[in-house]
């Protein structure tokens, strides 16, 4: 397996977790399917525990798990403040040690997208198809790539999003692009910019799972793949969806679907 790739963009929790704090378009997706799991959650590449902490407060037995140790240091003191009984594991989503057995294990927000071999991907689907417990389920969720993302130019940046930095001050965020055919990644290199200089970069590298491709890599790890949905409002997965989310259980023998 390759060593995961880009982690340095994680070692600052607080600007991250500051980041990304009004994001919650996605939470509602998942807190409603770790209530209706009726039995133990894991969250595989928790983060700071953005999802994590609401399926807490919801009284549903969580556990996070991040190879970050920066990420889950801020993790434990949210949790810890609220009084949140959440159970962090610092760990590689492909080599999952637990004696735990979930009742649902999910990967959210484009976070499978940091493996970029298959190895890696085969190792982290047979881990949590291995943790669950039977009938359990194993959501997954990446986007769905869309040609015209993939074949920006490097040299044509464009503007990404507007955040606030730590002092509240605004930063515009540049990015520009560049997809490697050949190994299905997408480079990404983020500038944040305070009246047009840069204070900041980070490096982001996702691979990209074609559809039929993703279906076969689960079948491959033993799952099979029961429901598949387009975007987080539920709506089914079509060619031209945002979203790829797919339902899996251990397999049956039948197969995806």
């Amino acid at each position: 397996m390759k060593p995961l790739q880009d982690l340095a963009v994680y070692d600052d929790a607080e600007f991250y977790d500051h980041e990304f704090a009004t994001r919650g378009h996605d939470v509602p997706f998942f807190l409603d399917r770790a209530v209706r799991a009726d039995g133990p959650v894991l969250e595989v590449a928790c983060g700071t525990g953005r999802i994590t902490l609401p399926i807490a407060r919801a009284g549903v037995d969580v556990t996070g798990l991040d190879v970050m140790p920066s990420m889950l240091a801020l993790a434990r003191r949210r949790s810890a403040a609220e009084g949140l009984p959440v159970e962090w594991l610092e760990q590689d989503c492909r080599a999952i040690r637990t004696d735990r057995r979930y009742a649902l294990v999910f990967s959210a927000t484009n976070a499978m997208q940091h493996l970029h071999d298959l190895d890696s991907v085969l190792a982290f689907l047979t881990s949590a198809r291995e943790v669950l417990r039977p009938g359990g389920t194993l959501v997954l969720d990446v986007f769905n790539p869309a040609p015209a993302k993939l074949t920006r130019l490097p040299d044509a940046p464009y503007h990404h999003k507007s955040v606030t930095d730590l002092d509240g001050t605004r930063l515009d965020v540049r990015a520009a692009t560049r997809y490697d055919a050949a190994t299905q990644v997408l480079h990404f290199t983020l500038d944040y910019l305070r009246e047009g200089e840069s204070v900041r970069t980070k490096k982001v590298s996702m691979r990209c799972f074609f559809p039929e491709e993703l279906l076969a890599l689960c079948r491959l790890a033993g799952l099979d793949v029961v429901h598949r949905q387009g975007d987080y409002d539920g709506s089914p997965f079509t060619g031209a969806s945002p979203k790829q989310i797919l339902t899996c259980r251990a397999s049956t023998g039948n197969g995806p679907r």
